[in-house]
């Protein structure tokens, strides 16, 4: 299964040292495999993508969609970044051919073990999700309150093989991306992700992997401790290996794991056993030349809402309500 398994991030410019960081684990697990870069951006004359020369750089516009066009004129980066994700898939079916099993992962994501679950999973079933936490708690606990805002899967992982019933998902989830991946949680609305809360109802053959050590973030760290066994990461238990961490929000020189969430609770002074974890992927972020990729504009034009009066009114009036409390 190993040797017909694409993996694949996508990512603008702006984020391609995590990419690279991504690759470069992959490929240290996974030497012969086919690691690509979808690059959601233009290519920018400043640097020289050779960098890269280990990996597959596809840029979208070289994949023939045409919804392409409408969709940038409705989203901004990241809804239009999240929105081509099963545009891709689509694509490198069709490009490589549908004996391949293919593995997304987010670029803020680093492998530290073969994905040996994943891939027992898929040879009895045609996807599988990551749940966003799996455990009951006994009080309302920050994990169930991003799910239900954010999606019951973090779309940062998906894994599937080419079966009637994946087909029929990634066809069903292009056509929703195509006018509805958005932020817009009001709506019940978030990019990609929230719009997977159905494939386990809608479609078969959809497995949700529960094993602690795969997709560990800031969202289930209320389920999930970090622990040093045999000179390895572990997950509450000696013997349950950490696969990958999704290092979503982690912004190098940080004394926190994430910046996504205000929580004080993520800093290492409160979680010290994430700080060996969290300086050692800093060090291969600064080594990928993060500084210099995290400097660079997107080159693509996205949709920047009009400002209307009623918009300016709304957000007056947010700003008095916090004065007073």
């Amino acid at each position: 299964m190993n040797l017909h398994t694409i993996y694949f991030t996508l990512c603008s410019n702006n984020y391609l040292a995590q990419a690279k960081t991504l690759g470069d684990s992959v490929i240290k697990i996974y030497p012969d495999c086919r690691f690509v870069i979808g690059l959601v951006d233009l290519r920018d004359s400043s640097f020289d993508y050779s960098l890269f020369a280990e990996m597959e750089i596809w840029g979208f516009e070289e994949l023939g969609f045409e919804e392409f066009d409408d969709m940038l004129s409705r989203y901004n980066v990241i809804e239009f970044n999240t929105a081509v994700k099963p545009f891709y898939i689509d694509f490198l079916w069709r490009r490589y051919g549908q004996d391949n099993s293919i593995i997304y992962l987010d670029p803020d994501i680093l492998l530290y073990r073969p994905l040996d679950h994943i891939f027992k999973a898929l040879e009895k079933f045609s996807v599988v999700l990551t749940p966003m936490f799996c455990e009951v708690t006994e009080k309302i606990s920050l994990d169930e309150l991003v799910a239900l805002r954010h999606g019951m899967f973090n779309l940062g992982f998906i894994a599937l093989k080419y079966s009637e019933d994946s087909h029929k998902l990634i066809a069903w989830w292009k056509e929703r991306l195509r006018t509805h991946c958005l932020i817009d949680k009001p709506k019940g609305i978030f990019v990609d992700q929230k719009w997977m809360d159905l494939a386990p109802l809608l479609f078969e053959g959809v497995y949700i992997l529960k094993h602690r050590g795969y997709n560990m973030a800031w969202w289930n760290f209320s389920e999930r401790v970090l622990l040093h066994s045999q000179g390895e990461f572990a997950v509450n238990q000696a013997d349950q290996f950490l696969h990958f961490f999704h290092f979503s929000g982690f912004k190098p020189g940080s004394d926190s794991i994430t910046g996504r969430s205000g929580e004080p609770e993520f800093a290492y002074s409160n979680k010290p056993e994430l700080r060996r974890l969290g300086k050692a992927y800093e060090e291969l972020l600064l080594e990928n030349k993060y500084d210099f990729f995290n400097a660079l504009s997107p080159k693509l034009t996205f949709y920047t809402p009009r400002i209307t009066w009623k918009t300016k009114v709304k957000k007056k009036l947010k700003s008095v309500l916090k004065l007073l409390g």
